[in-house]
C-alpha cells in the first residue's frame, strides 16, 4: 500500500521551513457554527503534496481535541473507538507527561490560568516568511471565527497570542542545534529501503495491522480517522538563565582541566548527548567537529557500553537508545515520533532572568499515544527501561526532567575513568505552559467534520 500524500496534512511527511508561526485557540459554540468554521478553513489547510519553494503564506494546519469533534456531531459510538488517552485529554493523566500537579508543571496553571484544556476544541496553526502573512492570517481566522459563533480563547494575561519565532541556525533557547535527527518514514509497502526506515501506520491513523495496530482499529472510525495523526501539541517554556548559571558554576567544577568556557559546553554536551552544533559526543568525545555535526550513524552498546563518552541519561540515549539492551519488558522496542516545534521568546544571552517567557512550541506526531509519546516522557522522567539503568532506576534526563516526579533522583552521573561524577539536586530547566491532544485530520476526514 502507497500512502496518497495529497489527503495528509503537510506538517506530519515533514517540517516546515518558514521562520515564523502562531498558533491560534478555539472554542467551539454550537455544532452548525463550528463545522461551517472548519469548512472554510478545510479549503486552505495545507497538504503534503504542496509546492514548498512556490506556495505563498500562508502555510495552515488545524488539530481537533476528542472534544471539539464531539460538539461537530461524530457519532458518539464512532468516537468511543478513538485512542483512550485522546479521549481523556493531558489535563487527565499529566503525571504521565512529567506533568505533576502542585508542580510548575501543573495542568491546573496551563494557559496562565485563562481556561481550562477541556475548553479546547480546535489549534489553527499558522506557518509563514514575515510577521505582515502571519497578521493577515490571524485577522482572516479571527474574522471566520466571530461569523461562526466560535470563541478564541486568549493564552496570555496579557492577552497575546502565542507566536514562534526561529532564532537562526536551526538553534533553541538552550544553544543546541535542532533538526539533526528525524525518523526515515516509508510511505510505500512496496518501497522499504531498508531495515531502518519506519513504517507509516506508526504515524498515521486508519491503516492499522496486527504488527502496527492503532485506534480506531477499523470500521467506520477507522474510515473517518484516516490519513489523520495523532498530536501532543505541548507550549514548554525554558529557563534559560537557569541553565546558562547552571552551567557556569557546574562545568567549571566538574572539567577544571579546561578553560571556563570549554567546560561549560562540555557539560552542556553531557546532559544532551551532542555538543550544541550537533556533533555526537560518541564519535567526538572531546570537542565539537563540524565535520560530524549532522551524523546519525552511530551507536552505545559497543562505540560507548561503559557511557564515558555519553552519559546514560544524556537527553538522546534516552529517548533514542538505538542498541542499547531494552528490559525485557520493554517488548514493543524503541518508540518513534515526528517532532514539530519552532522556538519562541526572545534570545536571552547569561545567567540573569529578564523576565520574559521563551521556549518551545512543540507538536508530537503519532499513531499511538500511549506506545509513542508516554513510552518517550517516562523514561525521560525516570530512566528504568534499559540493564545500563540498574545502578539507579529513579534518575532522569537533566534537560527535560521535572524533579516533582515521586520517588525520581534528582542527581546526574557522568561516568568517568578514574570514578564516577556526579552533579547533585538538578533544578527543573523546562515547564509545561499548556497542553492538548488533536487530530490533525486528512483531507476526507476535514470534509466529513465540516459537512452540515
Amino acid at each position: 500500500m502507497k500512502v496518497d500524500l495529497c489527503g495528509v496534512q503537510a506538517l506530519v511527511p515533514s517540517p516546515y521551513r518558514r521562520p515564523r508561526s502562531c498558533y491560534l485557540i478555539f472554542h467551539f459554540g454550537h455544532g452548525d457554527g463550528a463545522r461551517d468554521f472548519l469548512g472554510a478553513l478545510a479549503c486552505g489547510v495545507t497538504m503534503a503534496d504542496f509546492d514548498r519553494e512556490n506556495t505563498p503564506d500562508p502555510l495552515l494546519n488545524v488539530g481537533v481535541t476528542y472534544q471539539g469533534m464531539g460538539v461537530l456531531g461524530v457519532d458518539p459510538a464512532v468516537l468511543a473507538k478513538f485512542d483512550a488517552i485522546f479521549k481523556l485529554g493531558p489535563h487527565a493523566v499529566g503525571l504521565s507527561l512529567g506533568d505533576v500537579p502542585g508542580s510548575s508543571s501543573d495542568p491546573g496553571t496551563w494557559w496562565e490560568g485563562g481556561f481550562k484544556t477541556e475548553d479546547v476544541h480546535c489549534i489553527v496553526h499558522v506557518h509563514a516568511w514575515s510577521d505582515d502573512a502571519i497578521q493577515q492570517a490571524m485577522r482572516e481566522l479571527r474574522d471566520s471565527a466571530h461569523n461562526s459563533g466560535v470563541t478564541e480563547l486568549i493564552p496570555r494575561r496579557d492577552g497575546s497570542t502565542l507566536q514562534a519565532c526561529s532564532l537562526g541556525g536551526a538553534k533553541l533557547h538552550f544553544g543546541y542545534t535542532d533538526g539533526i535527527s528525524h525518523p526515515d518514514v516509508c510511505w510505500d509497502d512496496d518501497d522499504v529501503r531498508g531495515p531502518e526506515q519506519i513504517n507509516f501506520r506508526n504515524f498515521l491513523l486508519g491503516y492499522s495491522t496486527t504488527e502496527y495496530p492503532s485506534a480506531p482499529a477499523g470500521g467506520p472510525a477507522a474510515d473517518l480517522a484516516r490519513g489523520g495523526a495523532y498530536g501532543v501539541f505541548r507550549w514548554i517554556y525554558q529557563d534559560v538563565a537557569a541553565f546558562n548559571l547552571f552551567l557556569s558554576v557546574q562545568g567549571p567544577r566538574l572539567f577544571p582541566d579546561r578553560p571556563p568556557d570549554e567546560a561549560e559546553e562540555l557539560l552542556a554536551a553531557k546532559m544532551l548527548g551532542r555538543w550544541r552544533d550537533g556533533t555526537p559526543l560518541v564519535l567526538s568525545p572531546d570537542r565539537p567537529d563540524p565535520v560530524l555535526a549532522t551524523r546519525n550513524d552511530f551507536g552505545y552498546a559497543t562505540e560507548d557500553p561503559d557511557g564515558r563518552r555519553c552519559p546514560f541519561s544524556a537527553h538522546i540515549r534516552v529517548v533514542n537508545p538505538r542498541d542499547t539492551p531494552l528490559d525485557p519488558i520493554v517488548v514493543e522496542g524503541v518508540p518513534s515520533v515526528l517532532r514539530r516545534g519552532m522556538p519562541y521568546g526572545p534570545p536571552l544571552q547569561g545567567t540573569t532572568d529578564d523576565g520574559a517567557d521563551r521556549g518551545l512550541m512543540g507538536v508530537f506526531l503519532c499513531a499511538d499515544l500511549r506506545k509513542q509519546v508516554y513510552s518517550l516522557t517516562s523514561w525521560m522522567m525516570r530512566n528504568d527501561f534499559s540493564p545500563v539503568y540498574d545502578a539507579n532506576r529513579r534518575v532522569q534526563d537533566p534537560v527535560l526532567g521535572n524533579r516533582a516526579i515521586p520517588g525520581a533522583c534528582p542527581d546526574f552521573t557522568l561516568p568517568a575513568a578514574d570514578g564516577d561524577m556526579t552533579v547533585k539536586n538538578l533544578p527543573d530547566f523546562v515547564r509545561t505552559k499548556g497542553s492538548a491532544f488533536l487530530l490533525y485530520p486528512g483531507k476526507v476526514t476535514l470534509a466529513a467534520l465540516s459537512k452540515r
